[in-house]
């Protein structure tokens, strides 16, 4: 397992993002904007008993707690809580900031972009190797760029972050007819076992933030101290000018806002039964293919009327 892949004096960001699929830039985020979401986070999203809709369960519930007080699970859209705006603000600020936002454009050579889903993590939620392809991309496809941001200095024994390098080149057959969620998933799975020793999973700091391509495999090594905190956001860009989707279909007429002239989409809104009841048809048809393109289908007639 290497800390990273080789980068070379002489290339560029965006050489390298192009050939590896993702590339480290050092000290984006202020420590000033650090200090002021994560004493928010203490104060207000920690200890609240609401329940969040969790990335790491595809579920909406209630904080769960470590014995050193660190929530366990993932939580997700963080930049549009209807019930924690000062929160949220503070995350756009970080998301949607001059400094980020030109390094997404020097790594990309896209001039705009929208957010389109966040993430923050407490602690390591051992997030199995994926590719972000399947559940939100660009249409077409491979465009999508994502920021995993490092909240404090992330000590390897809270478990990294990890990045396959040159596996945005791969297509692990999403798309073979029958395949279901859980078979795709084994078949990454079985695949980076396989490439163990390529992974990159580079020490990052308070500030550093690793950019990966929506194809690009990627995971979360094992915790070996829970006593250790991995604090960290994740966010989604889509570059202006492409629709938005997953590998499967586009997902048109979003109702986008604005922070700072930058558009934002929630994917996932807050809690309510209903949304608890979609969020579980959407999850189980991920695991019966037929009844997923049915659905697809459906939506897409709904959509275009």
């Amino acid at each position: 397992m290497s800390p990273a892949a080789p980068f070379p004096s002489m290339t560029s960001e965006a050489e390298y993002y192009a050939r590896y699929g993702y590339v480290v830039v050092r000290e984006v985020v202020p420590k000033s904007q650090i200090q002021e979401l994560t004493a928010l986070y203490a104060q207000q999203v920690q200890p609240s008993k609401y329940p969040f809709f969790r990335q790491s369960s595809n579920a909406y519930e209630s904080s769960k707690l470590t014995s050193h007080g660190y929530v366990r699970q993932s939580f997700l859209d963080i930049h549009d809580y209807e019930r924690y705006p000062q929160f949220s603000r503070v995350a756009r600020n970080i998301f949607c900031a001059p400094a980020l936002l030109g390094t997404l454009r020097r790594i990309t050579g896209f001039q705009s972009f929208a957010l389109m889903q966040t993430m923050l993590f407490d602690l390591n939620t051992a997030t199995p190797p994926h590719q972000d392809w399947y559940y939100l991309d660009s249409v077409p496809g491979g465009e999508l760029i994502a920021a995993w941001i490092a909240l404090e200095d992330i000590d390897e024994r809270a478990g990294r972050f990890y990045v396959l390098p040159g596996s945005q080149e791969k297509d692990f057959g999403a798309k073979v007819p029958g395949r279901t969620h859980s078979d795709w998933l084994a078949v990454i799975r079985d695949y980076v076992a396989e490439h163990r020793t390529e992974i990159s999973s580079p020490a990052l700091k308070a500030g550093d933030v690793l950019f990966w391509n929506s194809r690009t495999v990627h995971g979360s090594l094992p915790t070996r101290d829970e006593a250790f905190s991995r604090k960290s956001l994740t966010a989604h860009y889509l570059p202006n000018g492409f629709e938005f989707g997953n590998l499967f279909a586009e997902k048109p007429n979003l109702a986008y806002k604005e922070h700072d002239g930058i558009r934002f989409y929630r994917n996932q809104p807050d809690f309510s039964h209903w949304n608890r009841l979609k969020c579980a048809v959407k999850t189980r048809a991920y695991e019966y293919p037929l009844l997923r393109e049915t659905l697809r289908k459906v939506r897409s007639v709904i959509s275009s009327r």
